[in-house]
């Protein structure tokens, strides 16, 4: 069951007609928090001693998310869409390139429903009733001015494997996690772009031969801005990257690059000095050359 302020099941029981808002919360897993309703008016919730929480309206709508209660441990998972304004953004990015950068990577949304005294009116005990609360699984697809996810309840953190570690020659830890304990921002190096850059080369002088094989480039400015790619291979020449970029950039866009790694004893050693923290397995035999 859920629960609601007093005085909003006092007015449930008391009115025969209510004005509501959906109110949508996303929070990024960089700590980046953005209210989003489908009302036609802005929904503020004031909350005492803290900043009121401010749903933005006619800005991002929000299609999905309905209410569902089961008993066990099935997750629930639904389809949601996204519709947005070219001009929309979050965490500083126009909002199809945030999502298909990866931004909502981990993102938790959430879904509550505001009751108010009237269209506009404030909202009856000041607070909105939780409705659904999930992370965003997955990115279906991805538009100029729209897109699909895919969304589960918290339940889904336990879907874990157990065993967690399993034994393989590569290293466990994800670079610059916690287990690895390497600092990306200590890693990382800022350039401009050279001359004569492609789609899938970036000229750099201050490049160097394999530092940033597997790393990625983060564009700073220009067409590109906000842009991440992982680089393929570096040279004395610069970046080559995996994936083309959406448009040619020009001589003197700042870019930042950061070193990659393959999850080798080698390139722990000998990248990072961080071989203290390797987490592979690389003299485990394979199996043809088990024993019997």
């Amino acid at each position: 069951m859920k629960s609601a302020p007093a005085a909003v099941i006092a007015a449930l029981q008391t009115n025969r007609a209510l004005a509501f808002a959906d109110c949508f919360t996303l929070t990024l897993d960089d700590g980046t928090v953005a209210r989003y309703t489908n009302a036609q008016y802005t929904i503020t919730i004031p909350q005492p001693g803290n900043p009121a929480l401010v749903f933005v309206a006619g800005d991002i709508l929000i299609d999905g998310l309905k209410l569902k209660q089961t008993c066990g441990v099935d997750i629930d998972e639904q389809s949601i869409d996204i519709s947005f304004k070219a001009t929309s953004t979050i965490a500083g990015l126009p909002w199809p390139i945030a999502v298909r950068e990866g931004k909502f990577d981990g993102a938790v949304i959430e879904r509550a429903r505001a009751v108010l005294t009237a269209p506009g009116g404030s909202v009856i005990g000041g607070a909105a009733v939780v409705m659904f609360h999930g992370l965003v699984a997955t990115v279906d697809n991805i538009g100029r001015l729209s897109c699909k996810m895919t969304v589960k309840s918290m339940l889904n953190k336990l879907a874990v494997d157990m065993p967690r570690d399993i034994w393989q020659p590569g290293c466990l830890n994800t670079l610059y996690d916690g287990f690895c304990t390497m600092v990306k921002a200590a890693n990382g190096a800022s350039g401009t772009v050279g001359a004569s850059p492609t789609l899938t080369f970036i000229p750099w002088a201050g490049s160097t031969q394999d530092t940033y094989d597997q790393g990625t480039i983060t564009f700073e400015s220009g067409a590109n801005v906000g842009v991440s790619r992982t680089v393929r291979l570096s040279t004395t020449a610069g970046l080559t990257l995996s994936r083309p970029l959406d448009y040619l950039p020009a001589v003197g866009d700042g870019f930042v690059v950061y070193k990659g790694c393959d999850k080798t004893m080698a390139t722990c050693k000998n990248r990072f000095n961080n071989l203290g923290n390797f987490r592979g397995f690389p003299f485990v035999p394979p199996p043809e050359l088990s024993m019997y």
